[in-house]
């Protein structure tokens, strides 16, 4: 049994959902092995929908590349069960908001993303 209070379970996903919008860690070694489940799926804010392959892919493509900064806020953490948890927030970058949520997924003590949407917010 997890016994990680709900506001450290939401400080600790809040640091790895933040890891994701550093330029140093996408593309990485800890993308690939810590972040990212081996089923994860994304519905990008695009409308498009990636497999884990497609998004370790596109983010070893654009390391290196400048990228505006990704400010991030109004975490909010609802827990599923024992060993899922699904995180929402807001993004802004280059006046842009963006809705977002991920679940994720204790395995073998470790938490992972498995899943994770992005929907634009309308002017």
């Amino acid at each position: 049994m997890d016994d990680t209070s709900d506001s450290d379970l939401a400080a600790h996903l809040r640091q790895l959902e933040e890891c994701l919008h550093a330029p140093q860690v996408r593309g990485s070694a800890f993308l690939t092995g810590e972040l990212l489940d081996e089923d994860f799926t994304e519905f990008g804010s695009s409308g498009q929908a990636y497999g884990r392959a497609d998004i370790i892919a596109a983010l070893v493509a654009e390391a290196g590349q400048a990228r505006p900064p990704v400010q991030s806020e109004n975490y909010r953490l609802k827990r599923l069960s024992e060993t899922v948890a699904l995180l929402t927030y807001e993004t802004a970058a280059e006046n842009r908001r963006v809705l977002r949520s991920s679940i994720w997924r204790r395995t073998n003590g470790v938490w992972r993303m498995t899943y994770h949407q992005g929907t634009p917010v309308k002017a």
